[in-house]
């Protein structure tokens, strides 16, 4: 990543993040119509786990940014 820009890095993880975010929003509705099974719950906590990734890229890059200009 560092090869990157920060806009660069921004849209990279901004990306990943609003996938995820879709995509868990998705798989928590199908989870709270029905029984969800243990596959469902996996990709629940999986997805969640790639929008956290996401955001915590983003806080990331500001914070470093941030350091950077001082």
């Amino acid at each position: 990543m560092r090869n990157f820009s920060f806009k660069g890095r921004i849209a990279y993880f901004a990306v990943i993040a609003a996938i995820s975010l879709a995509f868990f929003g998705l798989q928590f509705y199908a989870n709270s119509e029905g029984s969800p099974g243990v596959g469902s719950t996996i990709l629940l906590i999986l997805w969640g786990l790639m929008a956290a990734f996401g955001i915590g890229g983003i806080v990331l890059s500001v914070i470093q940014r941030s350091r950077q200009q001082k």
